[in-house]
């Protein structure tokens, strides 16, 4: 069996392929699992979440976290198989990220490279691109929608190459699951529209039927937008999107701009300062969205592969169908443009927002490097550009390498919540500064005995505002030269008040936490 033969792959191939794909994806997750086996702190709010799904408090569960379609699934799952929480969100994780990983094998064939090596190389990015790895030991909703976003680019493919109607149904339905699990899939649902009108062999235009849809869609959008922003304050209520839309939409409003206004008015004394009257502080804002927006993809997709999408952009190296072409830059144009939204109302990304934005541009990876490297004569080239070639392979496996090699630094933390399970089983008996601490130690239901803020845990200690409490642990980040300020600032304070030191729990590459008992 020839793997790099450009001849059309049977099905009994492909098959092999997806199979393989499947077990060392699976197995993939499993390794990364046990090297960071400590949770993340989105983890502990979905676990929260299902906990009040499992007592029939929608409400509540909306409270903990907007989206509970998710952690319904952990609920479900753990229900079914008779496994906690917690093994239950590993198990959706593992079983999302390995359908993505069969999904863009198939959407690359779709999209035109039904060969061996194409599927080949399409199973190799995906098995090895950190975009696909790094979060495989988290316990997130994100994996839910990138699968779902994925079967839908998958189905749509398929429209534009055979006109079925139940395609093109199908990718809608995808997108309406994908809505499910983040608000994106709502975006692309609402925008549908133009992603089929890009598919036709003459897109439609501005015509009206095509206007009348988009501006519909377009109210639609802002007003669910607006909803979720607002959900977790008490001035709307969940259900007022459905009797009061127009109260949603001018508060969600005054939000982001008093937002904005404040965000404009940091930039305006932080960084122009005494220059402010000479320089547009909007034209700061809007640099400072771009770069978010750049930094935020760039670090996601990592340097080396992107160069290989400028080279395939710039080389003209696309698809094999100009409506795929329009349909791929159309989609990571929305993707940019939710980007850029996200970051104008928070000034920031996290890492993984641009999850989907990478496997997205990802797609021309493989007919990038089949073109790159396949009719290659390395004798012909020069030592400058061999040497450019051996980098960027080099530098492209230590990505992949990073993306599998996220050993988890938070063990003491973990140790720390394990050793106060045992001792502070009284309610209200803890108080700490960590989730990941009270999650350990099976206080995570008690959020008024988190506070993020070690100052202000040592000021209700001087004033008694906890008088059950019997044990303080404080987290303190690694290798600052701030936090161990902290920590003897700490250290002092708890000496005052007459606590004891019980255990301290540190490691090299770890954070520090302390544990005092109080008298």
């Amino acid at each position: 069996m020839n793997l790099i033969s450009d001849q059309h792959a049977e099905s009994r191939f492909v098959a092999a392929v997806l199979v393989v794909c499947s077990v060392v994806s699976v197995l993939l997750s499993l390794w990364c699992i046990h090297i960071d086996h400590v949770i993340n702190n989105d983890g502990i709010e979905y676990i929260r979440a299902a906990g009040r799904l499992a007592d029939s408090d929608w409400a509540g569960a909306i409270a903990v976290y907007r989206w509970p379609f998710y952690p319904l699934l952990m609920l479900l799952v753990s229900k079914i198989a008779g496994v906690s929480y917690l093994v239950s969100g590993h198990i959706l994780n593992t079983l999302f990220f390995t359908g993505a990983v069969v999904l863009f094998v198939l959407t690359v064939r779709v999209f035109g490279g039904d060969s061996k090596r194409l599927t080949v190389l399409a199973a190799f990015v995906a098995l090895t691109h950190p975009a696909f790895n790094e979060y495989r030991a988290f316990i997130i909703r994100d994996a839910g929608y990138l699968v779902c976003f994925l079967g839908a680019l998958y189905l749509l493919g398929r429209y534009r190459m055979f006109g079925d109607v139940y395609n093109g149904l199908g990718a809608i339905l995808a997108l309406l699951v994908a809505t499910l699990f983040r608000i994106e899939g709502l975006i692309f649902l609402l925008c549908s529209p133009i992603l089929f009108s890009v598919l036709r062999p003459k897109p439609l235009g501005l015509r009206w039927s095509v206007l009348m849809v988009m501006v519909v869609a377009g109210a639609a959008l802002l007003l669910v937008v607006a909803w979720w922003l607002l959900i977790p304050n008490v001035s709307v209520n969940h259900l007022s999107v459905l009797d009061q839309p127009l109260q949603v939409l001018t508060t969600a409003w005054h939000q982001i701009s008093e937002s904005i206004g404040q965000k404009l008015t940091i930039l305006r004394t932080e960084f122009l300062g005494q220059y402010s009257s000479k320089f547009d502080v909007y034209l700061l804002f809007g640099f400072r969205v771009f770069m978010i927006v750049v930094t935020a993809t760039l670090s996601q997709l990592t340097v080396p592969w992107g160069i290989l999408f400028v080279y395939g952009a710039i080389g003209r190296h696309l698809f094999w169908d100009s409506g795929l072409d329009r349909l791929w830059l159309s989609v990571i144009a929305m993707h940019l443009f939710i980007l850029a939204i996200f970051a104008s109302i928070m000034l920031f990304l996290a890492p993984r927002y641009p999850l989907a934005l990478c496997m997205t541009v990802l797609l021309i990876a493989p007919f990038v490097l089949e073109k790159l490297f396949f009719p290659l004569n390395w004798r012909e080239l020069s030592i400058v550009r061999r040497s450019a070639v051996i980098l960027l392979l080099l530098w492209g496996v230590g990505e992949s390498i990073s993306g599998l090699d996220n050993a988890t630094r938070a063990e003491s933390v973990k140790a720390s919540g394990v050793w106060l399970a045992q001792h502070a089983v009284e309610t209200g008996s803890l108080v700490t500064n960590d989730r990941l601490i009270a999650f350990y130690s099976n206080r995570y239901l008690d959020p008024d005995l988190i506070i993020s803020d070690y100052r202000l845990i040592l000021w209700g200690l001087a004033n008694e505002r906890w008088p059950r409490t019997k044990f303080i642990a404080l987290r303190f980040q690694r290798g600052q030269e701030k936090s161990k300020e902290q920590l003897e600032e700490s250290r002092e304070q708890l000496k005052a008040l007459g606590a004891t030191l019980v255990e301290n729990f540190s490691q090299p590459s770890g954070d520090t936490v302390i544990v005092y008992r109080l008298p």
